[in-house]
């Protein structure tokens, strides 16, 4: 559940070649708007970091939880909505995974417009239980889609935390609880249902609730932190800031779950992430989040966990992974290669698998050897095709271990131009958006077509900028992004077939 956020903006130019089947909208802008300032509600929650280093959550980790709540919607009349079959099956896979990992698991049961939800919690038995620091999410999506970043990113991200948790055997100092709510979706039944009925003595008991939802839409590139408790936002602040990633303050203030928790009093923080082209439709599916976005966000959100959990956080055994080069550089069709080099940095030595993540279309990544033991080093090579588009690509390796995953990054440019221009366009629309926003076009006007056929609009943005373009259709009761250009560069183009409307 979330407010749009759009916001204006810096200068491009927009050339549309006949847009498009009925009514369309393109949609051009930076790939994440702002949002307004929030306020301090409560003292801050006493520092607790430590030297602890969270492990690395891989993307592909994530990614898996979330290809099983599409699975599940798919399988359940497309969505997991409360009161639908597809809701309860997205409780049963969190739960089955938790208990499998040494959680103390229940599933809580409520009744809202005579149907039965479910909140999901686990606590990990290690830490003062008087101490509690709680990560949560809501579990349910909309009758209208199957809800895979509204909200199975929140979902994915924090189910992946609570794993890295049992895989390092984390003995923190204070005790650790994670929650997947029922029904935020109809107004923060499930949470409120929980917070209600703690007690005081037990909400007393909580240093700070996290919040996530809407974290990996795959276009975000700026996170929202929630402003509520600022020494905890200034963990994720730091995190993201230490990576060259921009935030904004939130609050959304009766909007998601944390407010079941600072009705009572309870401190809050967490992440949301900006304005989504599927909220709430049928096209929040699995192609609607990315890899690269759900990467960001849990390793924040690890983290964070990570530091508030005290003292005793230190893995009994790790290693690091770097890669010589970090970077490389080649002409589409062509390859290129890196050293991937692992080291013990405590206790014994561990078997290490390498994978890679965030490669554009097209390309390929092949380890030699793809197991190794810390210590030693692979050879990475990196393989692009013809039709692999040009820009400069972050790619994700990881390190997975047998206690730990580890990563680092290695920046691979496809040399070459992206799309510039739409010679002989039909029409031309032209004005100014700032970076870091979203906006309809510029001029406010939209394209209807009398003809049918392929479609073609271009985007020239200013250089050295990020700039993305959507095409979006008009459905009578709303728009829908039907296609779109988000190659990591000014310039962008697409395509869409239509008929006349």
């Amino acid at each position: 559940m979330r407010k749009r956020l759009v916001t204006l903006a810096s200068a491009l130019a927009l050339a549309v070649g006949a847009l498009t089947a009925s009514s369309g909208s393109a949609v051009a802008g930076a790939d994440a708007p702002a949002a307004p300032p929030g306020a301090t509600v409560r003292s801050a929650v006493p520092d607790a970091a430590t030297d602890a280093q969270a492990p690395e959550i891989p993307a592909d980790n994530l990614m898996a939880h979330l290809r099983e709540f599409q699975g599940i919607a798919d399988a359940n009349g497309g969505n997991r909505a409360h009161g639908r079959p597809g809701f309860k099956a997205s409780a049963d896979y969190v739960k089955g995974r938790l208990d499998a990992a040494g959680f103390t698991t229940t599933l809580q049961p409520f009744t809202y417009r005579n149907a039965t939800g479910w909140n999901v919690v686990a606590e990990w038995p290690h830490g003062n239980p008087d101490d509690v620091v709680f990560a949560g999410a809501h579990l349910d999506g909309v009758p209208e889609g199957p809800g895979i970043n509204d909200n199975g990113s929140g979902s994915a991200a924090v189910l992946e935390t609570a794993l890295a948790v049992s895989r390092a055997d984390l003995r923190p100092e204070k005790r650790l609880r994670f929650a997947w709510w029922g029904a935020e979706e109809l107004g923060l039944i499930g949470s409120r249902h929980y917070a209600d009925g703690l007690g005081q003595a037990e909400l007393d008991k909580i240093d700070v609730y996290l919040n996530f939802d809407m974290v990996g839409q795959k276009d975000t590139t700026r996170w929202g932190v929630y402003s509520h408790t600022p020494s905890v936002g200034k963990v994720f602040k730091d995190y993201f800031a230490a990576r060259d990633i921009g935030t904004f303050d939130i609050k959304w203030d009766g909007s998601s779950d944390h407010s079941s928790f600072t009705r009572h009093g309870v401190p809050v923080s967490g992440l949301g992430s900006a304005d989504d082209p599927c909220y709430h439709s049928a096209c929040d599916d699995i192609d609607n989040v990315g890899p690269r976005a759900m990467g960001i966000a849990a390793n924040a959100i690890a983290h964070t966990v990570w530091e508030l959990a005290g003292e005793g956080g230190t893995p009994a055994r790790d290693f690091s992974v770097s890669v010589d080069p970090s970077a490389g550089s080649t002409d589409p069709g062509g390859s290129t290669t890196a050293t991937v080099g692992t080291a013990t940095t405590a206790g014994d030595a561990q078997r290490v698998s390498l994978t890679a993540g965030g490669l554009p279309e097209g390309a390929t990544a092949s380890f030699e050897p793809e197991s190794l033991t810390s210590g030693e080093s692979s050879v990475l090579t990196v393989a692009t095709t013809a039709g692999t588009p040009p820009g400069t690509y972050p790619v994700t390796v990881t390190a997975t271990g047998e206690h730990v995953t580890r990563s680092t990054t290695y920046t691979l440019t496809v040399r070459g131009s992206a799309p510039k221009g739409c010679e002989d366009a039909e029409t031309v629309k032209s004005g100014s958006l700032t970076s870091g926003s979203s906006a309809y076009q510029p001029d406010g006007g939209y394209f209807r077509t009398t003809v049918t056929g392929a479609f073609e609009a271009c985007l020239d943005g200013p250089d050295n900028a990020d700039y993305d373009l959507y095409l979006q259709k008009w459905s009578g009761a709303g728009w829908t992004t039907v296609a779109r250009g988000t190659t990591p560069a000014a310039d962008e183009k697409l395509t869409y077939t239509g008929g006349a409307g």
